[in-house]
């Protein structure tokens, strides 16, 4: 296939894409040659697509192609970059179709969230810091077909027939930063129903998941504070995320009871952060 078969494949499956001049041996990392930078200014296809023709014209000789990530083509990309890296991301991530073999490893794909989703390098976790990227709004990934500086070809793996509507969605809650252990309490614990008070305080200052905007990833994330970080019993935060989301039509307590037990099993809040 062509960078242009590429690029109207990716194109297709309601991605922006962008030219990348394909790497020059030892052009300097960062700059032009380097198979990374775009060959173009790129800020207008961050907020919409280019035409066919554009990628008629662009890719009409051999390129590389960028994938720019974030709302404008409806995914996140995370891009693993070591052995350390791929294990912790088994661990606590979800499995997604969308996968590229790259240069050092991989790129996985997920559904964009509905909120904005800041670039991250090097990210930080409770395991400390990996080689793990993400790449959101304003950013870009190299996708496949392409060519890596050490002469790899990035290559697609899984399915790609799957939509991007249809894969996991990132979970925002990825880019929090760990936060320290707290000191130990000077004075005795609060009470439950202090506890509990505290938590439907936290809840009504954050606005409620909508529909089409980001709920399943707003609700994990609102569970996660719940057991993890005040360390509410699954019946209480139940109990607390109805309240405060429920009564949604086709929502019931089934779909938040399971938000709960995803936050219980995967969530990244510390146990014990918030109190």
């Amino acid at each position: 296939m062509s960078s242009l078969d590429y690029a109207l494949a990716l194109w297709r499956r309601g991605l922006s894409v962008i030219p990348v001049p394909p790497p020059v041996p030892g052009t300097e990392k960062g700059k032009p040659g380097d198979g990374k930078v775009p060959a173009i200014s790129w800020k207008t296809y961050q907020q919409c697509r280019a035409s066919e023709k554009d990628l008629y014209t662009w890719f009409a000789g051999e390129q590389n192609v960028a994938i720019i990530t974030g709302a404008v083509s409806g995914v996140v990309a995370v891009d693993v970059d070591s052995a350390e890296a791929l294990t912790w991301v088994r661990r606590n991530m979800l499995r997604t179709p969308w996968r590229v073999r790259t240069g050092r490893g991989l790129h996985l794909y997920y559904r964009y969230p509905g909120v904005r989703v800041p670039n991250r390098a090097r990210l930080r976790t409770k395991d400390g810091r990996l080689q793990l990227d993400v790449r959101g709004d304003g950013g870009f990934v190299i996708g496949p077909g392409s060519l890596h500086a050490n002469g790899h070809q990035y290559t697609a793996e899984g399915d790609w027939n799957i939509p991007a509507s249809k894969l996991p969605a990132f979970w925002i809650g990825l880019l929090e930063q760990p936060r320290p252990p707290s000191p130990p309490a000077l004075s005795s614990p609060s009470s439950s129903e202090d506890v509990v008070q505290r938590a439907r305080a936290y809840l009504a200052a954050i606005p409620r998941p909508e529909i089409g905007a980001g709920s399943d990833a707003t609700t994990l994330y609102a569970a996660c504070r719940l057991v993890r970080g005040f360390e509410l019993s699954d019946a209480e935060a139940l109990d607390l995320l109805w309240e405060w989301a429920g009564g949604h039509p086709g929502w019931d307590r089934t779909w938040i009871e399971h938000k709960v037990k995803n936050a219980r099993s995967y969530g990244s809040e510390p146990f014990g952060a918030l109190r």
